[in-house]
């Protein structure tokens, strides 16, 4: 197993305090929940009393604090080079560690009326099965994130690169902010701000969609040789490309179905119009910059 997706998830915040908060909790619910039907010294008579529920949430609060001083302190002071195999023995001696603290607290609580190594061991058998349960619980539920996170990555990456069909999904920053169209059928796109209006032909008929996405970003998911900055602000598909000027220093770009030309800047147009003149070599990456 990978180094890093064992620790990557276990390492962060989020999952340390999530593991103390939520396995005090699990205990709390569960030994709360048994204690009618014979889990307190097998007794099917035990009622349930204010008492017993204060008794139990200091058991769970131990639980909670010995789990975060574990996961914060113990954790990174025994394995600062956290390994795979480090992990696996890390949580046996978690589970170790809360189970005797448990075990003094239950003692205390009970003025020690059960302090023996039999009702040791067997409050460690006890109590590890019951941690072990939310341990995994927890721990399949931030993988699963892991997992989900990392698949949404690779489709993202595969998302914003064109197809066989030339089919590409761009995805602006809100959720549903997206839209799919072949790559030839971009226009071409200029900068709005923290926006971009994309320019693109559909049934012969200009339309423009307008994403929240910045033009920068926009550039680097468009890694076809196709798409070309003319300038600041604006991105040109060359395969629409009708006409091209150069009079007096100044190059101007006429695209089909867009009445008005593009200017290039100054410091784009030798580059691009070597580009123009040369469509059968390969695309300069220095173009896109």
């Amino acid at each position: 197993m990978n180094n890093k997706h064992l620790v990557e998830y276990t390492d962060s915040r989020k999952f340390k305090i999530a593991l103390a908060t939520l396995s005090g909790l699990f205990i709390f619910l569960f030994l709360l929940f048994f204690q009618p039907f014979g889990v307190n010294n097998y007794r099917p008579d035990e009622k349930i009393t204010p008492l017993l529920i204060l008794a139990l949430f200091i058991f769970a609060s131990v639980v909670i604090l010995v789990l975060l001083l574990a996961e914060f302190v113990i954790y990174h002071w025994l394995f600062p080079k956290r390994k795979p195999r480090h992990y696996m023995v890390w949580v046996i001696l978690e589970l170790w560690l809360t189970a005797n603290a448990t075990f003094m607290v239950y003692n205390v609580l009970g003025g020690f009326h059960d302090f023996s190594f039999p009702s040791y061991f067997k409050h460690l058998l006890e109590i590890g099965s019951i941690l072990v349960i939310s341990f995994i619980g927890i721990h399949f539920y931030f993988k699963h994130i892991q997992v989900k996170r990392e698949f949404e990555e690779v489709l993202s990456v595969a998302q914003d690169t064109p197809g066989p069909d030339g089919m590409i999904l761009l995805k602006g920053d809100y959720k549903n902010d997206e839209i799919a169209l072949p790559l030839e059928h971009i226009l071409f796109i200029k900068s709005e701000d923290n926006y971009a209006s994309i320019n693109y032909l559909e049934n012969g008929t200009v339309k423009q969609y307008l994403i929240r996405l910045t033009l920068a970003k926009l550039e680097g998911k468009l890694t076809s040789s196709t798409i070309l900055r003319i300038n600041r602000s604006i991105l040109i598909n060359k395969t629409h490309l009708e006409s091209f000027r150069n009079q007096s220093g100044s190059l101007k770009i006429k695209l089909h179905h867009i009445p008005e030309p593009f200017e290039v800047s100054k410091s784009r147009q030798s580059k691009l119009l070597w580009q123009l003149k040369n469509p059968s070599l390969p695309s300069d990456p220095s173009l896109k910059r």
